[in-house]
C-alpha cells in the first residue's frame, strides 16, 4: 500500500475548507436565530447589529486559525513521512537479506568444524597403528644393535658396526666385484639412514599429531585451541547479535512502521470524507 496521497483534489483540501463549513454553518444557525427574535420582537436593531458584529469578529479569527492551519498542511509532513519510510524500509530489507546471508555462512562454519572434528576421529585408529609400527621398528632396530654390537664387540651404532663389518668382510675376500661392493655400501647407507628416518617420523610428525589431533587423554589441542575459542568468542556471540538485529528490525515495523502507516491512511480517509462533504454541499 502506498503512504502517499495521491488523490490531487484531496491534497488541496485544508483544514481551512473544513473550518471555513462548520463557520458558514454557525452564521446560518446565528441568522435563523436573529430572524425568529425579529419575528417575535424579542430584539430590537442595535442588538441584532452587536451580535452580527461579534459574529464577524469570530469569523476573522477563525480565518486566521484557517490561514494557519492552510500552512500547516502545506508543510506537507505526510510525503516526507511516506518518503523517508519507503527509504528506511528498503534500507532494512537489505538488511535482513544480510542476515540470512550471514546465518547461513555460520551454519556452513560450524557444520565444517563439525565434520573436522569427526574426520580426526576416524583418523585416530590409523594414527595409533603408524605409532606402533615406527615404536615396533625402533625397538627391533635397538635389539639388533645390541645382538651385532655384542658380537662385534663394538660399542659403535649398528650403522657404523655393520659397516666396519661388511668393510672388514670384504678385505678378506680375495676377488670382489663392483656391483658386490655397491650393494654392500648402499646396504650401509640404508642402515644408516633408518634412525634418523625414525627420529623424524616420531617427532616431527606423530608426536605434534598426538599432541595436538590424538591425545592420549582429554580433547584433541585443535578442539580446545581453534574450535570451541571460535565457537564460544565468535560464532555464538555473531548469532546473538544477529537474533538482536532481527528483534529490533522486528519492533521497528510493529512499534513504528504499522501504527505510522495506519496514521497516514486514517488521515488519507478522513480527507476524501471531507472532500465528499464539500461536494455533497456545493462548496467544492
Amino acid at each position: 500500500m502506498s503512504l502517499e496521497n495521491t488523490d490531487p483534489h484531496t491534497d488541496e483540501l485544508s483544514r481551512r475548507q473544513f473550518l471555513t463549513l462548520a463557520t458558514v454553518g454557525g452564521l446560518g444557525m446565528t441568522a435563523t436565530a436573529l430572524g425568529g427574535a425579529a419575528v417575535g420582537g424579542m430584539i430590537n436593531q442595535s442588538a441584532a447589529e452587536a451580535e452580527l458584529t461579534r459574529v464577524r469578529a469570530r469569523l476573522a479569527k477563525y480565518e486566521q486559525a484557517i490561514a494557519l492551519y492552510e500552512q500547516l498542511e502545506k508543510v506537507g509532513l505526510d510525503t516526507i513521512i511516506a518518503a523517508g519510510m519507503g527509504i528506511v524500509r528498503g534500507a532494512l530489507d537489505a538488511v535482513r537479506t544480510g542476515i540470512q546471508i550471514v546465518r547461513a555462512g555460520i551454519a556452513t562454519v560450524e557444520a565444517a568444524l563439525k565434520n573436522f572434528l569427526t574426520f580426526l576421529e576416524t583418523m585416530r585408529a590409523p594414527a595409533d597403528l603408524v605409532t606402533r609400527v615406527v615404536s615396533d621398528l625402533a625397538q627391533k632396530f635397538k635389539l639388533a644393535e645390541s645382538v651385532v654390537v655384542a658380537i662385534l664387540g663394538s660399542t659403535l651404532p649398528l650403522a657404523e658396526a655393520i659397516a666396519n663389518f661388511f668393510n672388514a668382510l670384504l678385505q678378506k675376500i680375495p676377488i670382489v666385484g663392483d656391483d658386490l661392493r655397491r650393494a654392500l655400501t648402499a646396504l650401509s647407507d640404508l642402515i644408516r639412514a633408518i634412525p634418523a628416518a625414525i627420529d623424524a617420523v616420531t617427532n616431527q610428525l606423530l608426536k605434534p599429531l598426538r599432541d595436538n589431533f590424538f591425545p592420549a587423554s582429554g580433547e584433541p589441542g585443535i578442539k580446545v585451541n581453534l574450535v570451541e575459542p571460535t565457537t564460544k568468542n565468535l560464532l555464538d556471540p555473531l548469532k546473538k547479535f544477529l537474533s538482536d538485529v532481527e528483534t529490533a528490525l522486528a519492533r521497528w515495523e510493529t512499534d513504528f512502521a504499522k501504527p505510522a502507516q495506519a496514521a497516514l491512511d486514517e488521515r488519507a480517509k478522513i480527507r476524501k470524507q471531507i472532500a465528499q462533504l464539500y461536494q455533497d454541499g456545493g462548496l467544492a
